[in-house]
Protein backbone atom coordinates (compact mmCIF):
# COMPACT_ATOMS: atom_id res chain seq x y z
CA UNK A 1 0.00 0.00 0.00
CA UNK A 2 1.19 3.27 -1.06
CA UNK A 3 1.13 5.61 2.11
CA UNK A 4 1.72 9.05 0.41
CA UNK A 5 -1.22 8.41 -1.36
CA UNK A 6 -3.37 7.05 1.29
CA UNK A 7 -2.22 10.45 3.29
CA UNK A 8 -3.06 12.66 0.19
CA UNK A 9 -6.32 10.94 -0.92
CA UNK A 10 -7.29 11.83 3.07
CA UNK A 11 -6.08 15.52 2.65
CA UNK A 12 -8.05 15.79 -0.37
CA UNK A 13 -11.33 14.72 1.15
CA UNK A 14 -10.92 16.59 4.01
CA UNK A 15 -10.71 19.62 2.34
CA UNK A 16 -14.03 18.89 0.10
CA UNK A 17 -15.67 18.18 2.97
CA UNK A 18 -14.66 21.52 4.69
CA UNK A 19 -15.20 23.38 1.19
CA UNK A 20 -18.96 21.70 1.41
CA UNK A 21 -19.65 22.37 4.92
CA UNK A 22 -20.72 25.87 5.93
CA UNK A 23 -19.91 24.94 9.51
CA UNK A 24 -16.19 24.53 8.50
CA UNK A 25 -15.93 27.48 6.04
CA UNK A 26 -18.10 29.99 7.59
CA UNK A 27 -19.77 30.70 4.43
CA UNK A 28 -23.24 30.56 3.76
CA UNK A 29 -26.17 31.79 1.14
CA UNK A 30 -30.28 31.60 2.74
CA UNK A 31 -33.36 33.68 2.82
CA UNK A 32 -34.94 34.55 5.81
CA UNK A 33 -37.75 37.21 6.96
CA UNK A 34 -36.45 40.47 7.67
CA UNK A 35 -37.33 40.91 12.00
CA UNK A 36 -36.16 44.06 12.75
CA UNK A 37 -34.23 47.31 10.93
CA UNK A 38 -31.53 49.31 12.31
CA UNK A 39 -32.39 53.07 11.45
CA UNK A 40 -28.84 54.20 11.60
CA UNK A 41 -26.87 50.98 11.36
CA UNK A 42 -27.17 49.76 7.86
CA UNK A 43 -28.30 46.78 8.66
CA UNK A 44 -31.25 44.34 9.42
CA UNK A 45 -31.70 41.20 11.34
CA UNK A 46 -33.16 37.79 10.34
CA UNK A 47 -33.61 36.24 13.54
CA UNK A 48 -30.66 36.04 15.27
CA UNK A 49 -28.69 37.15 12.47
CA UNK A 50 -27.70 41.00 11.85
CA UNK A 51 -26.31 41.29 8.35
CA UNK A 52 -25.49 44.62 7.03
CA UNK A 53 -27.39 45.92 3.98
CA UNK A 54 -25.76 46.16 0.30
CA UNK A 55 -26.46 49.86 -1.19
CA UNK A 56 -29.07 47.97 -3.39
CA UNK A 57 -31.45 47.27 -0.89
CA UNK A 58 -32.98 50.32 -0.21
CA UNK A 59 -36.00 51.06 1.92
CA UNK A 60 -36.09 47.88 3.76
CA UNK A 61 -39.34 46.72 6.24
CA UNK A 62 -39.56 44.04 8.81
CA UNK A 63 -41.75 41.04 6.62
CA UNK A 64 -39.12 41.59 3.78
CA UNK A 65 -38.10 38.29 2.49
CA UNK A 66 -34.64 38.74 2.15
CA UNK A 67 -31.17 36.74 0.76
CA UNK A 68 -28.53 36.54 2.91
CA UNK A 69 -24.76 35.58 2.24
CA UNK A 70 -22.16 34.91 5.08
CA UNK A 71 -18.43 35.84 4.41
CA UNK A 72 -15.58 33.09 4.68
CA UNK A 73 -14.98 35.41 7.99
CA UNK A 74 -18.22 35.04 9.28
CA UNK A 75 -19.86 38.26 8.43
CA UNK A 76 -23.31 38.45 7.43
CA UNK A 77 -24.39 40.79 4.16
CA UNK A 78 -28.40 41.27 2.92
CA UNK A 79 -27.82 41.18 -0.36
CA UNK A 80 -31.43 42.39 -1.64
CA UNK A 81 -34.86 41.51 -1.00
CA UNK A 82 -36.52 38.65 -2.83
CA UNK A 83 -40.51 39.26 -1.74
CA UNK A 84 -41.16 42.80 -0.47
CA UNK A 85 -43.17 42.53 2.93
CA UNK A 86 -45.97 45.07 0.77
CA UNK A 87 -48.27 43.89 -1.84
CA UNK A 88 -46.17 46.15 -4.06
CA UNK A 89 -42.46 46.41 -3.99
CA UNK A 90 -41.09 49.46 -2.89
CA UNK A 91 -39.11 51.17 -5.62
CA UNK A 92 -40.08 48.95 -8.51
CA UNK A 93 -42.39 51.19 -10.67
CA UNK A 94 -44.89 49.81 -12.50
CA UNK A 95 -46.26 50.69 -15.61
CA UNK A 96 -49.74 50.96 -18.04
CA UNK A 97 -50.38 52.41 -21.47
CA UNK A 98 -52.91 52.70 -24.22
CA UNK A 99 -52.92 50.47 -26.86
CA UNK A 100 -54.81 52.03 -28.82
CA UNK A 101 -56.61 55.16 -29.65
CA UNK A 102 -59.96 56.10 -27.55
CA UNK A 103 -62.38 58.91 -28.61
CA UNK A 104 -65.36 60.52 -26.18
CA UNK A 105 -68.43 62.35 -27.18
CA UNK A 106 -68.86 63.52 -23.24
CA UNK A 107 -68.03 66.22 -21.14
CA UNK A 108 -68.78 63.47 -17.78
CA UNK A 109 -65.56 62.48 -16.38
CA UNK A 110 -64.78 58.87 -15.95
CA UNK A 111 -61.95 56.68 -15.52
CA UNK A 112 -59.74 55.76 -18.26
CA UNK A 113 -59.89 51.41 -18.64
CA UNK A 114 -56.01 51.38 -19.49
CA UNK A 115 -54.43 54.32 -17.04
CA UNK A 116 -55.54 52.70 -13.87
CA UNK A 117 -54.04 50.47 -10.61
CA UNK A 118 -54.72 49.35 -7.80
CA UNK A 119 -52.83 51.34 -4.43
CA UNK A 120 -52.40 49.44 -1.43
CA UNK A 121 -53.47 50.96 2.05
CA UNK A 122 -51.01 53.11 4.41
CA UNK A 123 -48.64 53.70 1.98
CA UNK A 124 -47.28 56.40 -0.15
CA UNK A 125 -46.85 56.64 -4.21
CA UNK A 126 -45.66 58.60 -6.73
CA UNK A 127 -47.92 58.40 -9.73
CA UNK A 128 -47.45 60.34 -12.97
CA UNK A 129 -49.29 60.38 -16.35
CA UNK A 130 -47.63 61.33 -19.64
CA UNK A 131 -51.09 61.91 -21.70
CA UNK A 132 -51.26 62.11 -25.44
CA UNK A 133 -54.51 63.84 -26.32
CA UNK A 134 -56.20 65.41 -29.15
CA UNK A 135 -59.38 67.57 -29.47
CA UNK A 136 -60.39 70.99 -30.84
CA UNK A 137 -61.04 74.65 -29.39
CA UNK A 138 -64.30 74.07 -29.64
CA UNK A 139 -64.17 70.95 -27.45
CA UNK A 140 -61.10 70.91 -25.42
CA UNK A 141 -59.46 68.29 -23.08
CA UNK A 142 -60.23 67.68 -19.33
CA UNK A 143 -58.72 65.46 -16.16
CA UNK A 144 -59.46 64.76 -13.15
CA UNK A 145 -58.20 61.73 -10.72
CA UNK A 146 -59.37 59.07 -9.43
CA UNK A 147 -57.97 58.21 -5.72
CA UNK A 148 -58.52 55.29 -2.82
CA UNK A 149 -60.89 57.15 -0.27
CA UNK A 150 -59.07 58.72 2.40
CA UNK A 151 -56.17 59.73 -0.04
CA UNK A 152 -54.21 62.82 0.74
CA UNK A 153 -51.88 64.81 -1.70
CA UNK A 154 -51.55 67.16 -4.49
CA UNK A 155 -51.28 66.94 -8.33
CA UNK A 156 -49.35 69.04 -10.92
CA UNK A 157 -50.58 69.49 -14.05
CA UNK A 158 -48.30 70.86 -17.11
CA UNK A 159 -49.77 71.11 -20.38
CA UNK A 160 -51.35 73.89 -23.03
CA UNK A 161 -53.25 76.05 -21.44
CA UNK A 162 -56.73 75.87 -21.64
CA UNK A 163 -56.91 79.75 -23.70
CA UNK A 164 -54.41 78.11 -26.13
CA UNK A 165 -55.80 77.70 -29.44
CA UNK A 166 -53.06 75.66 -31.90
CA UNK A 167 -52.81 75.63 -35.33
CA UNK A 168 -52.66 72.23 -36.94
CA UNK A 169 -48.81 73.20 -38.09
CA UNK A 170 -48.22 74.37 -34.64
CA UNK A 171 -46.92 72.36 -31.45
CA UNK A 172 -45.84 75.43 -29.69
CA UNK A 173 -47.97 78.16 -27.28
CA UNK A 174 -48.56 79.48 -24.01
CA UNK A 175 -48.18 76.41 -21.01
CA UNK A 176 -50.21 75.72 -17.75
CA UNK A 177 -48.03 74.81 -14.56
CA UNK A 178 -50.72 74.42 -11.86
CA UNK A 179 -51.07 71.99 -8.45
CA UNK A 180 -54.99 70.93 -7.99
CA UNK A 181 -56.74 68.89 -5.78
CA UNK A 182 -57.37 65.32 -7.29
CA UNK A 183 -60.97 66.16 -8.00
CA UNK A 184 -60.48 69.42 -9.48
CA UNK A 185 -61.05 69.69 -13.30
CA UNK A 186 -57.60 70.48 -15.26
CA UNK A 187 -58.72 71.94 -18.64
CA UNK A 188 -56.30 71.81 -21.64
CA UNK A 189 -55.80 73.54 -25.02
CA UNK A 190 -55.63 71.47 -28.28
CA UNK A 191 -54.72 72.08 -31.73
CA UNK A 192 -57.52 73.16 -34.21
CA UNK A 193 -57.58 69.48 -35.17
CA UNK A 194 -58.89 66.55 -33.26
CA UNK A 195 -56.43 63.94 -34.97
CA UNK A 196 -53.42 66.29 -34.06
CA UNK A 197 -51.90 65.66 -30.58
CA UNK A 198 -50.73 67.44 -27.67
CA UNK A 199 -49.11 65.95 -24.76
CA UNK A 200 -49.93 66.69 -20.84
CA UNK A 201 -48.06 65.64 -17.87
CA UNK A 202 -49.94 64.75 -14.74
CA UNK A 203 -48.01 63.99 -11.40
CA UNK A 204 -48.47 63.66 -7.81
CA UNK A 205 -47.27 62.07 -4.36
CA UNK A 206 -50.20 59.76 -2.72
CA UNK A 207 -50.63 59.19 0.99
CA UNK A 208 -53.12 56.92 0.88
CA UNK A 209 -55.10 55.41 4.65
CA UNK A 210 -57.23 52.83 2.49
CA UNK A 211 -56.43 50.70 -0.51
CA UNK A 212 -58.14 51.43 -4.25
CA UNK A 213 -57.63 52.40 -7.54
CA UNK A 214 -55.86 55.63 -8.71
CA UNK A 215 -56.93 56.26 -12.58
CA UNK A 216 -57.07 59.30 -14.58
CA UNK A 217 -60.56 60.24 -15.32
CA UNK A 218 -61.14 62.30 -18.71
CA UNK A 219 -63.67 63.98 -20.66
CA UNK A 220 -64.63 66.81 -23.68
CA UNK A 221 -64.62 70.24 -21.74
CA UNK A 222 -67.69 71.55 -23.63
CA UNK A 223 -70.16 68.66 -25.45
CA UNK A 224 -69.95 67.72 -28.92
CA UNK A 225 -72.62 65.31 -30.43
CA UNK A 226 -69.71 64.90 -33.24
CA UNK A 227 -65.93 66.22 -32.71
CA UNK A 228 -64.62 63.67 -30.26
CA UNK A 229 -61.70 64.13 -27.42
CA UNK A 230 -59.19 61.51 -27.85
CA UNK A 231 -56.40 59.93 -25.51
CA UNK A 232 -54.44 58.61 -27.46
CA UNK A 233 -51.83 55.23 -28.21
CA UNK A 234 -49.06 55.65 -26.10
CA UNK A 235 -49.96 57.12 -23.37
CA UNK A 236 -48.66 55.46 -19.93
CA UNK A 237 -48.99 55.45 -16.22
CA UNK A 238 -46.04 55.40 -14.10
CA UNK A 239 -46.42 53.98 -10.54
CA UNK A 240 -43.89 53.75 -7.58
CA UNK A 241 -44.44 52.65 -3.94
CA UNK A 242 -42.31 54.96 -1.83
CA UNK A 243 -43.11 53.74 1.72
Amino acid sequence: MDIGAVAQSITAASAQAGRDDPDVRRADVQTGIVTAVGATTGTVDVGSIRARRLETYTNPAVGDQVLLVQSGTGSWWAAGRTVGSTATPIGVPKFAWKTANLDRLTTTLSDDPDLTMQLDANAVYRVEFRLHHAATDAVRFKTAWTVPSGASGNRSAIGPDQGVILSSTSSGGTGRFGVHGFATNCIYGSRNDNTLQCVSYEEATVFTTTAGTCAIQWAQSTASASVFTRLAQGSFMRVTRLA
